[in-house]
């Protein structure tokens, strides 16, 4: 039976109705008070005037879901762009991200771990573990969360040290080979100090498989990570938090198999298997990937007379190496597309916060960023192996060193005027002041290969230099006006301004001057949002409305060619629109339901002279190389999407355990993959389901659990591609995910 987008909202707001019309049932149980840090002060969630979406580390784990990328499906309107490596993946939120090759220009939507802004998406998407919360902040959110956060924030906060010892081990087993472990030991080491140190590891065998005789199949998981925390109570007022982090991944990544072929195309022509659900390779080339970050994280705290300063000192240094070979042929067309990339980052930020619950409560503080960014490239083509040349010996080579450095100064500020006892109204201005230098040399590397008989450039590449800097200063802010109905439902009215800094292009090829430097995004965003409290604290309905604009939107542009060019652009404009509901319900003491949905409207106002897709024609709306995407939709954002949570505890009063079921529905809508909007890189509306059953001992002791993803074997894509990158000539090329197929495995933990 086939349900339209209109049918599933339909279905999502009947959860709403009858919720409200059973909110009278008489259970003793109430919904846990959620406190959240979204504007850098312990707040219940039901008292904050952002949207903001939280999800604890214990839902996380009830829902098997240990990595970012899966929050696609406990947040609806949060999404996840894939790429052909860690470093172009992106998070995107209301359908907004910043999705690039070009490793100068910071992310729309920015990941917080403990305080530590992330220095790129790739080192940072690896497996979430030990987690207390997660905050999906949505909005501008620069004004608290450091120097951009354009379009949101991902706010991860981390277990700390107990008081009291415990000890945890936990691992599972799924099909595909995959293996997840985790340990935990937590507790006091003095009277004044305590810590607690956290290890996990997740790998599984590669998804897509290789019909080539001894070739790689591809897209496997390895990596583990450990997190140590120590606290030290310096005196009854001064406290230290120090965090230190290392995580490590090492995967053969990140190819697509052919969807649809231009025709007569050289992969076609050579075999290589295509379909709207293909998931196998004829590949005779790895593609290695390796990512290693470290950081560490001091905070300290000091209570002043009820005022608190807050002191977050962070450093961090990323390494990411992608060997990206893989072009779904059965020869070598490239021999050699090596990318090197080290990042050095430094934060310093001082908060001073007012005791709170007075007439008018207030922050202020000062941020610090500098960030050194030092990347390395090779592009090696053979021109005979793909049939450009009929006698080999020739090489197309460029090489590409880039350095960016960006610094960052800072001043904020932040209160709340409560006039009544029903209204509040909060004002807040940031003033940033940045810095950014850039240089790029291009040059061919006629030494790496001294047995070929002629290296030029790859077709497109200019051999040379560029560089360029550029200081900025630029204000943002936020007004909020909220209002109680009565002691159960808050309604909140607010205007924010977000900024991202300018951005750098470390691309491929040596641009014109004028383009070596992309200009600040600006965005202004409007939200009207309900926060409500039924049926004395069983039940909670939260509710956005908003409309954002931006300004500059730094976009990717392809150059198609050989070998296509990316760099940066700004597209004059970008809108997105939209309602988000939340929804949470203890119906019975053992029985919790859930809900929520986002319709969002994405879409370019303004994108004149925007690229085109391969193929298309002067009919289509190709002129000169170029189109007009004004009015057409933003990538990576379906315009509904939704999911149903279940979770029932069974006592079992014979046993020395009880049972629990949990359910998860998640559906989104057709969505546009291919920023230029090719028709072709539409992907289907799908639905998700997500189950386990198991035990839990009655003291908490242990946890065994049987659990499938998703359940019904429904085929989806993470991302499709149309880029012409793919030299096979693939008209359309899918990415898998490791839950495009079923997935069912048992998972066991044990506590001390």
């Amino acid at each position: 039976m086939h349900y339209s987008k209109f049918d599933h909202a339909k279905r999502y707001l009947a959860i709403a109705v009858c919720t409200a019309t059973l909110w009278a049932a008489e259970v003793s149980a109430q919904l846990e008070e959620v406190i959240v840090t979204a504007q850098k002060r312990e707040q219940s969630l039901q008292d904050v005037p952002i949207s903001v979406q939280v999800v604890s580390g214990e839902d996380m784990a009830a829902r098997k879901l240990n990595e970012v990328q899966a929050l696609t499906k406990v947040s609806p309107g949060f999404t996840f762009g894939d790429g052909t490596s860690a470093g172009d993946r992106t998070l995107i939120v209301r359908g907004v991200g910043t999705q690039t090759f070009s490793r100068g220009v910071e992310q729309s939507v920015s990941l917080v771990l403990d305080g530590a802004v992330a220095t790129s998406v790739g080192a940072s998407l690896l497996d979430l573990n030990d987690i207390a919360r997660i905050e999906i902040l949505r909005g501008p959110q620069g004004m608290l969360f450091g120097k951009n956060a354009s379009a949101g924030v991902l706010n991860v906060v981390t277990n700390g040290p107990t008081d009291e010892f415990e000890a945890i081990l936990g691992a599972s087993y799924a099909d595909g080979d995959e293996i997840k472990l985790n340990a935990i030991i937590s507790g006091p080491l003095t009277d004044r100090v305590s810590g607690r140190l956290s290890y996990h590891s997740s790998e599984h065998d590669p998804i897509l498989g290789n019909n080539y005789p001894g070739g790689p199949d591809y897209d496997d998981r390895d990596e583990w990570g450990l997190r140590g925390k120590l606290h030290f109570d310096l005196t009854d007022k001064l406290d230290l938090l120090v965090t230190a982090n290392h995580i490590e991944s090492d995967v053969i990544c990140c190819n697509q198999t052919a969807r649809e072929f231009v025709p007569g195309a050289l992969g076609e022509s050579l075999g290589v298997p295509s379909g709207k659900e293909e998931d196998t390779l004829l590949e005779n080339d790895p593609s290695l990937g390796e990512v290693e970050l470290d950081n560490i994280i001091a905070e300290f705290t000091y209570d002043w007379n009820d005022y608190t300063l807050t002191s977050i000192t962070t450093y961090s240094e990323s390494d990411e190496m992608q060997g990206y070979r893989g072009f779904n042929l059965p020869v070598t067309a490239i021999v050699g597309n090596i990318s090197d990339q080290a990042v050095e980052q430094f934060t310093q930020e001082f908060r001073l916060l007012s005791p709170g619950g007075e007439t008018f409560d207030w922050l202020v503080g000062v941020y610090y960023f500098n960030k050194e960014l030092e990347r390395e490239t090779v592009q090696a083509l053979d021109p005979f192996a793909i049939g450009l040349l009929p006698f080999p010996g020739f090489v197309a080579a460029v090489t590409n060193d880039s350095d960016v450095e960006w610094e960052s100064f800072a001043v904020f500020g932040q209160g709340t005027w409560h006039i009544n006892e029903r209204a509040r109204l909060t004002a807040g201005l940031r003033v940033n002041y940045d810095d950014l230098e850039t240089a790029t040399v291009v040059g061919v590397p006629v030494e790496l290969f001294p047995d070929a008989a002629v290296v030029v450039p790859i077709p497109g590449r200019v051999p040379g230099e560029a560089s360029d800097s550029s200081d900025n200063t630029a204000v943002s802010g936020r007004l909020i006006f909220e209002y109680d109905l009565n002691d159960d439902i808050m309604l909140y009215l607010s205007a924010a301004q977000g900024y991202k800094g300018e951005g750098a292009n470390t691309q491929d090829t040596v641009i014109t001057a004028d383009e070596v430097i992309v200009a600040e995004e600006i965005a202004t965003n409007f939200e009207l949002g309900m926060r409500s409290t039924w049926a004395n604290g069983k039940v909670i309905f939260n509710a956005t409305l908003f409309h954002s604009t931006f300004e500059d939107f730094q976009a990717t542009i392809t150059e198609l060619g050989v070998v296509p060019n990316f760099f940066l652009a700004n597209a004059e404009e970008m809108e997105t629109q939209g309602l988000e509901t939340e929804l949470s319900w203890q119906a019975t003491d053992n029985l919790f339901l859930s809900a929520a949905l986002a319709y969002v409207d994405a879409e370019y106002t303004d994108f004149e002279g925007a690229p085109c897709y391969p193929t298309q024609s002067e009919a289509e709306g190709c002129i000169r190389g170029a189109q007009d995407l004004s009015g057409e939709d933003a990538p990576n954002s379906p315009e509904w999407s939704y999911n149903v949570s279940l979770r029932y505890n069974q006592p079992l009063a014979s046993m020395p355990f009880d049972g629990f079921i949990n359910a998860d529905w998640y559906w989104q809508d057709e969505v546009q993959y291919f920023a230029v909007n090719d028709p072709k890189t539409v992907g289907d509306a799908y639905g998700v389901a997500d189950a386990s059953i198991g035990i839990t001992a009655d003291d908490g002791s242990y946890t065994i659990s049987i659990f499938a993803k998703n359940l019904f074997d429904e085929f989806h894509v993470t991302q499709l591609d149309s880029r012409q990158i793919d030299i096979s000539g693939a008209r359309v090329s899918n990415r898998l995910g490791y839950g495009y197929e079923r997935r069912v495995g048992i998972s066991a933990e044990i506590r001390f």
